[in-house]
């Protein structure tokens, strides 16, 4: 407390009382008031920073998101046993290349069974029908040797009428015969052709064609299921990822590997969806990397509402929340187009016309 002394010699000498040295201590004023305003920032600093932390975000618009190529996963299309990896991480790959194998025991047993049973039955016989066939194939070739025999009788026939030794008659006789029996042998061919169609339509209407039918139908289905075990991918691409390894057993709609088909890499950002004049495609934004590294992108895809966040931009204890899917073009590095990579997409607050307009609705 600063003290004035009027009408009075302590105004020219502060320090004297009558003659004597009265020496006084240093002024505390400023210690005092670092303390005071200490206890006042101790005091707000709870509110000071609670302001922040709820003020700040109303005033900038930011969406999480991953960098991404929208790789490709291909997934197990039958439960077995991986027998070999044929490609390695990162290696290109072209369409229809063979990634890997697999066995199943279960299919491949039925498989050989029902293979076994169809040849089985396409060399199983009818009682009786080889030698129906055997003896319409005599009787073809009696008639086939009558046929010749009446043509060499004609032609002798024929020799002896130009000499006048055989009348006309038996001329006609002899041809008439061989008429016959080329008739004889067309007719034995019919025959033979008829009783072919009849053990056909045997084979396939009666009981043993249903179940050759059936048995056909089976093995087709075996046959699709056992060279799908064969994984081969559908797009030229480079391996990005491989979730197996050989001997592991997997299951049905397993991820096996992720191949890469784009060969530039896009940004997929999570948007809150009370930020919806934020996603329309030209929308420009700024996306900022781990390292502090900032890009230009612009969204440059429909919006879509999803539930599906990645994992790792969603906490533990999230739940599925609905956000706006954006898709952002944005020219990152090489080094830097790491699939999977979480970022930061910032978002320019458009102009508001009152403080009410920086709490959205929901």
């Amino acid at each position: 407390m600063k003290l004035k002394f009027k009408g009075s010699t302590k105004v020219e000498h502060p320090t004297q009382e009558h003659g004597i040295k009265i020496p006084y201590t240093g002024p505390k004023r400023v210690s005092y008031q670092f303390r005071w305003y200490l206890l006042l920032v101790i005091a707000f600093s709870p509110v000071c920073i609670l302001a922040w932390f709820y003020l700040v975000p109303q005033f900038k618009v930011e969406a999480v998101g991953i960098v991404t190529s929208e790789p490709l996963v291909i997934s197990a299309p039958s439960s077995g046993t991986v027998e070999k990896v044929e490609v390695v991480l990162g290696e290109l790959v072209k369409q229809d290349q063979k990634l890997l194998e697999l066995y199943n025991f279960e299919l491949s047993g039925q498989y050989q069974e029902v293979n076994r049973q169809l040849l089985s039955l396409t060399q199983q016989k009818t009682p009786f029908t080889d030698d129906i066939l055997s003896q319409l194939e005599t009787r073809k070739a009696v008639a086939k040797h009558g046929v010749e025999r009446q043509q060499d009788l004609l032609d002798k026939y024929k020799e002896y009428q130009k000499r006048g030794v055989v009348p006309v008659s038996n001329l006609a006789s002899a041809v008439a015969a061989l008429n016959a029996a080329e008739l004889n042998l067309e007719q034995t061919k019919v025959d033979i052709l008829r009783e072919k169609e009849r053990q056909d339509m045997e084979r396939l209407y009666g009981l043993k064609g249903q179940r050759y039918q059936q048995l056909t139908i089976e093995f087709a289905r075996l046959s699709a299921l056992n060279q799908s075990l064969t994984v081969n991918t559908p797009f030229e691409g480079k391996v990005n990822d491989i979730f197996v390894q050989e001997g592991q057993y997997v299951t049905v709609n397993e991820p096996l590997f992720s191949v890469v088909t784009e060969k530039t890499v896009k940004v997929h950002g999570y948007l809150a969806p009370k930020y919806l004049e934020y996603s329309k495609i030209g929308q420009k934004a700024v996306v900022k990397l781990p390292n502090g590294k900032r890009f230009n992108a612009v969204i440059s895809e429909y919006t879509e509402l999803t539930s599906k966040i990645p994992l790792q931009l969603s906490g533990p204890f999230e739940g599925q929340k609905a956000a706006l899917k954006l898709i952002l073009k944005v020219s990152l590095p090489a080094e830097y187009q790491i699939e999977g990579l979480p970022i930061t997409i910032l978002f320019e607050r458009k102009a508001v016309s009152s403080i009410a307009d920086l709490w959205p609705k929901e």
